[in-house]
Parts: C-alpha cells; sequence; structure tokens
C-alpha cells in the first residue's frame, strides 16, 4: 500500500512542476510582450500634425512663444505643428476646443496663469479645467514689475517714493492693471500689503493699454511685466528677479528694496495635455521642450522680452498650478468676489 501511494504521490509532485514550469513560461512571455509593447510606445512619434491650441490671439505673448518653439523644434523632429488661436470666452473657448479633442496626443493647449484665474473666479468646474488636464510643462516665468515714468523717476521717484505718495493720496493713487480679480491685480494687492499702503486697480485691459495709461498721466503706476517699460520713456521702479535682470539694470529687486517676499511674484505660461494623453507622447513631449529650453534662439528670445525660461514638467508644474489656485482664492476672498 505504501509503494502505491510512494507512486501516485510522485506522480502528482511531477504534474504539479510541470504546471508551474508552464506558468511560468507564460508569465515570462506576457512579460515579454508587455516590454516589447513599452519600448515600441517609449518610441512614439507623430504620425500626423500636433495642433497647439492657443486662448490669445495672433501676436499675443503665448502666441508668439508658441509659434517660435514650434520653428525650433523643426531641428530636432520632422512632426509638423500647427498653431490654432482660439479667443473669448474668458480663455474657456480654448480650453473647451482642447478638451473636446481625443487625447490621443495631437492637441496641446498653450495657456498662462490667466486661464487658472479665470477657471477659479468664474466658478468653472475644476474636475474638467483643472483636473482634466496632464500640466505638461511651465515654459516661462515673466517676472512682476512695478513701472513710472522716467520723468517721475528723474524728478526723484522712485520706489520708497511711489509708497510714499499712495499714502499721501489716501487710496487715490491709480495704478494700471490689465483685468480686475487676476494675477496682475493681486501682486499690486500683494505689495499694497507688504508695503502697509492702500491703491486703486484700474482695468485697462492689457500691458500695453496699461503702459500708455501711465505714459498719458490717466494712472500713476502700472502693474506689469518689464517689457512693457521697453521702447517706452517708461521705468521699471521694482522687478521680481533672483538678481538685476539684463537690459534692466539699474531696476532694483524687490528684495534689495527690503520686500523679499515680493521676489517670486510672476505669471506663468506653459503647456498641457488632456489626461488619458499616451505617456510616451508625454515623455516625447517632455524630451523636446528641454532641447528648446537650452535653444540659444529660445533663451535669446526671452531675454530679449525680459521673461525668464523654463523647464518645469509634471507633478512640479501641477504644484504651481494649485498654488495658482490657493492665491487665487485668497484675494478674491479678501475682495469678497
Amino acid at each position: 500500500m505504501r509503494k502505491i501511494m510512494g507512486k501516485k504521490s510522485g506522480f502528482f509532485a511531477a504534474l504539479a512542476v510541470l504546471g508551474l514550469l508552464i506558468m511560468l513560461g507564460a508569465c515570462a512571455r506576457e512579460e515579454a510582450a508587455s516590454a516589447s509593447a513599452a519600448g515600441e510606445a517609449s518610441e512614439w512619434k507623430p504620425t500626423r500634425p500636433i495642433t497647439i491650441i492657443t486662448h490669445v490671439g495672433s501676436g499675443g505673448g503665448t502666441d508668439v512663444a508658441v509659434r517660435l518653439m514650434t520653428d525650433i523644434a523643426r531641428e530636432f523632429t520632422d512632426a509638423t505643428f500647427v498653431v490654432e488661436n482660439v479667443t473669448g470666452g474668458a480663455t474657456m473657448n480654448a480650453s473647451n476646443a482642447v478638451l473636446a479633442r481625443p487625447a490621443d496626443g495631437y492637441t496641446v493647449f498653450a495657456m498662462a496663469m490667466s486661464n487658472v484665474n479665470n477657471v477659479v473666479s468664474n466658478d468653472f468646474d475644476r474636475s474638467v479645467y483643472i483636473d482634466g488636464y496632464h500640466w505638461l510643462a511651465k515654459i516661462q516665468k515673466d517676472p512682476a514689475a512695478v513701472i513710472i515714468r522716467k520723468s517721475d523717476r528723474d524728478a526723484g521717484m522712485d520706489f520708497e517714493g511711489i509708497i510714499k505718495q499712495a499714502r499721501e493720496k489716501r487710496g487715490n493713487q491709480i495704478w494700471a492693471v490689465p483685468v480686475l480679480g487676476a494675477n496682475k491685480h493681486f501682486e499690486a494687492l500683494m505689495i499694497w500689503e507688504a508695503t502697509g499702503v492702500e491703491a486703486t486697480a484700474v482695468p485697462f485691459v492689457s500691458g500695453p493699454l496699461g503702459a500708455a495709461a501711465v505714459l498719458g498721466g490717466s494712472a500713476d503706476v502700472q502693474m506689469g511685466n518689464p517689457f512693457n517699460a521697453k521702447g517706452r520713456d517708461l521705468w521699471v521702479a521694482a522687478i521680481a528677479s533672483p538678481e538685476r535682470m539684463p537690459g534692466f539694470e539699474d531696476s532694483p529687486t524687490f528684495a534689495e528694496l527690503g520686500y523679499p517676499e515680493l521676489n517670486n511674484e510672476h505669471i506663468w505660461r506653459g503647456l498641457a495635455v488632456r489626461q488619458g494623453t499616451p505617456p510616451a507622447m508625454i515623455e516625447w513631449m517632455e524630451d523636446l521642450v528641454t532641447k528648446i529650453y537650452d535653444h540659444p534662439r529660445w533663451k535669446e528670445f526671452n531675454a530679449e522680452n525680459a521673461i525668464a525660461p523654463r523647464a518645469v514638467f509634471g507633478d512640479d508644474f501641477r504644484a504651481i498650478v494649485d498654488r495658482t489656485v490657493e492665491v487665487t482664492e485668497y484675494w478674491l476672498g479678501q475682495l469678497d468676489l
């Protein structure tokens, strides 16, 4: 009896070993297939044009930057890029145009900080207009600048003089901003809070129109970007930059003026794609943006426009977006909007 049981036990043991070997072989084949598929995916190459949708019209800051990027990209890829301008709807027309297209890697959203401001201030669905995106890359940092007339500077006005004048005018000093309830307005509020003054923000639609308002005397100060002063009889009295910027060597940083907490205030521009976009396409775009970031033409363009180029990806960029949401919520609450 023991001999019979021994033979049966040996048979079943052999059968179990055979089954294990078959299973291991199947797993190995599956892993090999997955690795092969991953390898193929990592070599993602576009087979049709990639459309970049932006919320600004032709000639706007984001439009110009993105068109230069696509021109530089030709040195690194045979891919074709098409820039499509979709304006209006508080920047949401462009966002809706992106979200209406497949998440297949062939549609990219070129946006700015104002897109996030508008989602919050207009109470748009964040699960759609923020969580619906993979935040691909922050590409530019446009530092905050306090701008006055050169004639005022020549008469002895500087940043502390601006603050002194604000106290004397008791809230009636006029600061030109593009729109109320957005980043430039918030930057002005941060400066007033840090310096302990009050003033009045008046919207002038855009940076150039704000500059014209200061030159024409309908505003005392512009809350803008350094580029707004270039080629005009304007002077940057304070700039948010780690060090004095080329072309603005006579403009002190907020840190130099004793307000280091203001030294990183800026607007950003970036790229996003729909959630669900193939990871290999995202990797491909990240690699392309990194190459463009290091290109001399891109660095020269940004330097000429007093912009700091950036290449911040994925979770790090999303953290910047989340911070923008928090700041927008805070100041809208302070303004009771």
